[in-house]
Parts: C-alpha cells; sequence; structure tokens
C-alpha cells in the first residue's frame, strides 16, 4: 500500500511538472519531487520512503533533464545536482519518519499513563486471584489491544492463573523472564519477532512468574515506550497477586 501511495504521488509530480515545464526551470521541477517525497514520507515507514527517494531522482533525471526520456546525461553538473536532491530527500525522509515515531511513543505513554490510573485502583479493590485476573486482562485489553494470561511458578513449572486469555505460550520465553528477572519476546532483545512478550511478575518478596501479552498487531510492541509501560502493568499486576495470594 505505501509503494502504491508512493507511485501514485510521484506521478502526479511527473504529470505537473510536464504541465509546467514551460514555465518553471528544471530546479523548480526538482523542489515538485522533494514535495511529492515529504508528504510520501509522512505517510509510509523509512524502507518506503528511501525507495520513493531514489525513484524520484530517477524520474527527474529520465523526464526532465536534457536529453530527456533517457538516462543519459550530457551535462555532468546534473550529478551534483542528482546527489543533492537525492540527500535532500533522504534527510525529508528521515525526518518525517523520526516526527511519525515520537508523536506514536507520545500516543502511547499517554494511552498508557491514562490506563495506570484504573488499574491501580480496580486491583486495589480485588479480593481474590480470579478477580485481580480479571481486572489485569480487562485493562492491558483497554491500554494495548492485546490478551494476558498470567501464568504463576509452582514448582519448576508455569499454571495459568484465574481467567487467562487461551493462549500458546512459548515456555521457553517464559523461563527466561522469569531467570533473568528481564522482559523476554516481542519487543525486547531476547527473541523480538515473538508473537508475545513476557514480562517477569516480581511482587515485594520475589518473583511469581510471568505474564504473557499477546497483541493484536505484533509491531506495534515494539515501540520502546510501550515496553516501560508494559514492565510498569506488570509492576502493579505482581504486587495485587501477591496481595491476594497472602489473603487466601
Amino acid at each position: 500500500m505505501g509503494y502504491l501511495r508512493a507511485t501514485l504521488v510521484l506521478a502526479c509530480c511527473t504529470m505537473l511538472g510536464t504541465v509546467l515545464i514551460k514555465w518553471l526551470s528544471i530546479t523548480d521541477v526538482a523542489t515538485l519531487y522533494l514535495l511529492g517525497v515529504g508528504v510520501v514520507a509522512s505517510w509510509v515507514p523509512r524502507r518506503e520512503a528511501v525507495v520513493t527517494a531514489v525513484l524520484s531522482v530517477a524520474l527527474f533525471d529520465f523526464f526532465f533533464v536534457p536529453p530527456r526520456f533517457t538516462f543519459t546525461v550530457a551535462d555532468l553538473h546534473y550529478i551534483f545536482t542528482f546527489s543533492v536532491m537525492l540527500m535532500t530527500a533522504l534527510v525529508i525522509s528521515r525526518l518525517a519518519e523520526r516526527v511519525r515515531t515520537e508523536a506514536r511513543a507520545s500516543e502511547t505513554r499517554e494511552r498508557g499513563t491514562a490506563a495506570l490510573y484504573p488499574l491501580t485502583g480496580d486491583l486495589l479493590q480485588a479480593s481474590t486471584l480470579d478477580e485481580a485476573v480479571a481486572v489485569i486482562s480487562r485493562q492491558v485489553r483497554a491500554a494495548f489491544a492485546a490478551d494476558v494470561r498470567v501464568l504463576l511458578r509452582q514448582g519448576s513449572d508455569f499454571a495459568t492463573a484465574g481467567d487467562s486469555a487461551d493462549l500458546e505460550s512459548d515456555a521457553n520465553l517464559a523461563n527466561v523472564a522469569f531467570q533473568t528477572w528481564q522482559a523476554a519476546g516481542r519487543g525486547t532483545q531476547d527473541s523480538p519477532e515473538a508473537s508475545s512478550a513476557y514480562l517477569p511478575l516480581v511482587g515485594s518478596h520475589g518473583r511469581l512468574g510471568v505474564l504473557q501479552v499477546h497483541p493484536d498487531h505484533p509491531e506495534s510492541f515494539d515501540e520502546p515506550a510501550l515496553q516501560w509501560l508494559l514492565q510498569t502493568f506488570a509492576a502493579q499486576a505482581a504486587l495485587a497477586i501477591e496481595r491476594v495470594s497472602a489473603l487466601r
């Protein structure tokens, strides 16, 4: 879809440049392509934006640089023009990607922070393990569009707690998260392409188990800001599970 958008935008730039070439200089036409690259970069990931930048230079050369309709360049000075145009397009795409990433991270932080308040209050009202798991599942679904499975350590194995989601778990990643006290799986340094994230549940008296979080859209968990929020959620969940377990 991103490449299709890029093709349509560059086609529009080419048609517009062809119509206006009688009144514009070649340099002016180059700015049209830079504008097109900027528009595309605001929509698509960096890889597609880079392809768009390279393609814009190729189209500019083919349709507007003498001799036209060939990739042959009669004046070698245009090589410098191509280089500057390409570097400018790449800078634009990089800046657009950074702005988009920061905007997503800010939105994620705001959504997660807003969800922390009801999570804390609801967990304090939970008096049983089932109620605590239900609160965790509901709030993680609302904040992260993800399903949750609470895996509590029993001896050398894990047991599903409460009415957790019926998810297929990776026992190896769950053990890694439990043993290392560090998150594993999706979005982490350990198996970042996994379908779920595994976060250790660490209470005030030690490790309780692992929180498995399976997002509807796994790529959304690749953002560092979201990983920090997930760990905050796991910490709150661990304290609540520890508290209700002590009441039994």
